[in-house]
């Protein structure tokens, strides 16, 4: 069967007017950049997205915008993070309707630690219940990460089941799944913009990445090395981007992602919907990223 998806996975932010609304124009203008960069397929309504903060209506408006600036172009992963299974279905089967999402992605159920068979009943109904493709997201956020013999069990009973986005930045955890799960027959995707490029290097044939809303190019350079097993290159490019994320990892949660659109020649001005504080980036960290990225060579102005 191969890999349904490879490469960068871009986890596209939700750009908010000052207002709290969520600016529509500015999404596709967003998305229409990425594409321009060579972007060829994008994570929808993610963590990143603030889709805790998203109401059912505007996780679909969203969708219909990417879809209608990306048809053709990239594939969509369309994410269902929602409390419950049945609520996960509704969103699931709203998705459905639309016929505009190539594949969904689902996590653990919030908040609280699940035993491991919790796990596995809560995403063996939600894989077999999805008519498209599905991953999982192993995060950290969620209360309780898949164990390695969890997912393979899931791989072996479930074939809707196609891919896993790791962002446990447990490299042996993620070890052990390669170790457990045929990589030429399942997407391992990492989840860590810190690790991605290590991640590639051991078996992942992409990544979901956050940092490529404002770095597509160098989050694409990770996983073209990686993919072509140049070490070296792969490393290096990794090197970079660890350089960067240091910085903005400063400010709170996406605040300075949206400022380093800036760089590239992407769309800025955006908001989050978060507290005000969240929505900030101190002069200080503007200062270092933007000194670090001229010394990385870009026109900063």
């Amino acid at each position: 069967m191969g890999h349904f998806i490879t490469g960068v996975v871009d986890e596209i932010l939700t750009p908010f007017n000052a207002d709290g609304s969520v600016n529509y124009e500015q999404t596709a203008e967003m998305i229409d950049w990425h594409l321009s960069k060579g972007i060829q397929n994008f994570f929808v309504n993610g963590l990143g997205a603030e889709c805790h903060e998203l109401t059912t209506e505007e996780k679909l408006e969203l969708l219909k915008v990417i879809y209608g600036r990306t048809q053709g172009k990239a594939k969509i992963m369309a994410c269902s993070f929602e409390n419950s299974i049945e609520e996960n279905k509704k969103l699931l089967d709203l998705y459905e309707e639309t016929g505009m999402a190539d594949c969904y992605c689902i996590t653990a159920p919030p908040f609280f630690r699940h035993t491991q068979k919790a796990l596995y009943d809560y995403a063996a109904e939600l894989i077999d219940y999805a008519k498209r493709p599905v991953y999982i997201y192993n995060c950290v956020q969620m209360g309780t990460l898949f164990e390695p013999d969890t997912l393979e069990k899931l791989w072996r009973e479930h074939p809707n089941l196609k891919g896993f986005k790791d962002a446990s930045v447990d490299i042996l955890n993620f070890l052990q799944c390669t170790l457990r799960i045929d990589k030429d027959e399942f997407d391992f995707l990492g989840g860590c913009d810190g690790l991605d490029g290590v991640m590639m290097l051991l078996g992942a044939v992409g990544c979901v990445s956050f940092m490529a809303v404002p770095y597509p190019a160098e989050m694409m350079d990770i996983c073209r090395y990686g993919l072509e097993g140049n070490v070296e290159k792969c490393i290096e490019a990794q090197h970079k981007v660890l350089r960067i994320r240091n910085v903005v990892k400063k400010a709170p949660f996406n605040a300075a992602y949206m400022y380093a659109m800036k760089y590239g020649g992407g769309p800025v001005g955006m908001h989050s919907r978060m507290p005000a504080d969240q929505d900030y980036v101190p002069d200080s960290v503007k200062e270092e990223l933007d000194e670090l990225m001229r010394e990385l060579g870009y026109d900063v102005k």
